[in-house]
Protein backbone atom coordinates (compact mmCIF):
# COMPACT_ATOMS: atom_id res chain seq x y z
CA UNK A 1 0.00 0.00 0.00
CA UNK A 2 2.80 2.43 0.93
CA UNK A 3 4.58 1.69 -2.36
CA UNK A 4 1.43 2.51 -4.35
CA UNK A 5 1.07 5.83 -2.50
CA UNK A 6 4.73 6.68 -3.13
CA UNK A 7 4.37 5.88 -6.85
CA UNK A 8 1.22 8.00 -7.12
CA UNK A 9 2.86 10.89 -5.30
CA UNK A 10 5.96 10.65 -7.51
CA UNK A 11 3.75 10.66 -10.62
CA UNK A 12 1.90 13.83 -9.54
CA UNK A 13 5.16 15.55 -8.61
CA UNK A 14 6.56 14.74 -12.05
CA UNK A 15 3.44 16.11 -13.79
CA UNK A 16 3.54 19.29 -11.67
CA UNK A 17 7.25 19.83 -12.42
CA UNK A 18 6.59 19.31 -16.14
CA UNK A 19 3.74 21.84 -16.13
CA UNK A 20 5.74 24.42 -14.18
CA UNK A 21 8.47 24.17 -16.82
CA UNK A 22 5.98 25.80 -19.19
CA UNK A 23 5.44 28.73 -16.82
CA UNK A 24 5.74 32.25 -18.14
CA UNK A 25 7.89 34.70 -16.19
CA UNK A 26 6.44 38.21 -16.26
CA UNK A 27 8.78 41.03 -15.29
CA UNK A 28 6.37 43.48 -13.68
CA UNK A 29 6.52 46.79 -15.57
CA UNK A 30 8.82 45.27 -18.20
CA UNK A 31 11.99 47.37 -18.55
CA UNK A 32 10.73 49.98 -16.05
CA UNK A 33 10.44 47.39 -13.28
CA UNK A 34 8.49 48.16 -10.09
CA UNK A 35 8.75 51.91 -9.53
CA UNK A 36 6.64 55.03 -9.37
CA UNK A 37 4.71 55.26 -12.65
CA UNK A 38 5.77 58.88 -13.18
CA UNK A 39 9.45 57.84 -12.97
CA UNK A 40 9.23 54.61 -14.98
CA UNK A 41 6.64 55.90 -17.46
CA UNK A 42 4.57 52.79 -16.92
CA UNK A 43 0.89 52.21 -16.21
CA UNK A 44 0.73 48.95 -14.24
CA UNK A 45 -2.99 48.46 -14.90
CA UNK A 46 -2.36 48.68 -18.64
CA UNK A 47 0.73 46.47 -18.29
CA UNK A 48 -1.32 43.70 -16.66
CA UNK A 49 -4.44 44.09 -18.83
CA UNK A 50 -2.97 42.57 -22.01
CA UNK A 51 -1.56 39.44 -20.37
CA UNK A 52 -3.05 36.07 -19.48
CA UNK A 53 -1.80 34.85 -16.12
CA UNK A 54 -2.01 31.12 -15.39
CA UNK A 55 -1.24 28.83 -12.47
CA UNK A 56 2.51 28.33 -12.22
CA UNK A 57 3.39 31.61 -13.93
CA UNK A 58 5.84 33.84 -12.11
CA UNK A 59 5.71 37.57 -11.37
CA UNK A 60 9.19 39.05 -11.10
CA UNK A 61 9.31 42.35 -9.22
CA UNK A 62 12.60 44.26 -9.57
CA UNK A 63 12.97 47.50 -7.63
CA UNK A 64 15.16 49.51 -5.27
CA UNK A 65 14.16 48.11 -1.89
CA UNK A 66 15.17 51.27 -0.05
CA UNK A 67 12.24 53.01 -1.79
CA UNK A 68 9.67 50.31 -2.62
CA UNK A 69 8.23 46.97 -1.57
CA UNK A 70 5.50 44.62 -2.77
CA UNK A 71 2.35 43.90 -0.79
CA UNK A 72 -0.24 41.38 -1.91
CA UNK A 73 -3.54 42.69 -0.56
CA UNK A 74 -7.27 42.08 -0.62
CA UNK A 75 -9.48 43.72 -3.25
CA UNK A 76 -10.81 46.13 -0.62
CA UNK A 77 -7.33 47.18 0.49
CA UNK A 78 -6.25 47.47 -3.15
CA UNK A 79 -9.10 49.86 -3.91
CA UNK A 80 -8.26 51.96 -0.84
CA UNK A 81 -4.45 51.61 -1.11
CA UNK A 82 -4.23 50.17 2.39
CA UNK A 83 -1.00 48.23 2.96
CA UNK A 84 -1.72 47.15 6.54
CA UNK A 85 -2.48 43.44 7.08
CA UNK A 86 -1.24 42.27 3.67
CA UNK A 87 -1.74 38.72 2.47
CA UNK A 88 2.00 38.60 1.74
CA UNK A 89 4.90 41.09 1.87
CA UNK A 90 8.10 41.20 -0.15
CA UNK A 91 11.05 43.54 0.20
CA UNK A 92 14.17 41.99 -1.37
CA UNK A 93 14.16 44.18 -4.47
CA UNK A 94 14.14 41.06 -6.64
CA UNK A 95 11.01 39.13 -5.70
CA UNK A 96 9.81 36.12 -7.64
CA UNK A 97 6.18 35.24 -6.89
CA UNK A 98 4.75 32.00 -8.28
CA UNK A 99 1.01 32.13 -8.92
CA UNK A 100 -0.31 29.10 -7.03
CA UNK A 101 -4.08 29.64 -6.92
CA UNK A 102 -6.69 30.77 -9.42
CA UNK A 103 -8.68 33.98 -9.01
CA UNK A 104 -8.04 37.67 -8.56
CA UNK A 105 -4.73 38.84 -7.03
CA UNK A 106 -3.87 42.42 -6.07
CA UNK A 107 -0.44 43.98 -5.61
CA UNK A 108 0.54 47.41 -4.33
CA UNK A 109 3.64 49.22 -3.16
CA UNK A 110 3.29 49.72 0.59
CA UNK A 111 5.46 52.85 0.72
CA UNK A 112 3.14 55.71 1.76
CA UNK A 113 1.69 57.50 -1.27
CA UNK A 114 3.06 55.13 -3.92
CA UNK A 115 -0.13 53.14 -4.42
CA UNK A 116 -2.14 56.36 -4.72
CA UNK A 117 0.28 57.43 -7.47
CA UNK A 118 -0.50 54.23 -9.44
CA UNK A 119 2.07 51.72 -8.22
CA UNK A 120 -0.49 48.93 -8.09
CA UNK A 121 -2.24 46.39 -10.29
CA UNK A 122 -4.68 43.50 -10.14
CA UNK A 123 -4.65 40.31 -12.18
CA UNK A 124 -6.82 37.28 -12.75
CA UNK A 125 -5.08 33.91 -12.53
CA UNK A 126 -6.66 31.16 -14.63
CA UNK A 127 -6.22 27.41 -15.01
CA UNK A 128 -2.99 25.56 -15.74
CA UNK A 129 -1.60 24.75 -19.17
CA UNK A 130 -1.86 21.19 -20.41
CA UNK A 131 1.77 20.10 -20.52
CA UNK A 132 1.59 18.08 -23.74
CA UNK A 133 -0.21 20.52 -26.01
CA UNK A 134 0.22 23.94 -24.42
CA UNK A 135 -3.56 24.31 -24.12
CA UNK A 136 -5.30 25.12 -20.86
CA UNK A 137 -7.47 22.89 -18.72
Amino acid sequence: MALAIKKTLAFFMMIFAFQVSFATVYKVGDSAGWTLPIIGHVNYTDWASNKTFRLGDILLFTYKNQFHNVEQVTQKNYASCIATSPIASYSSGNDSITLKTIGRKYFICGTPGHCQLGQKFGINVTAIRHAASGTTV
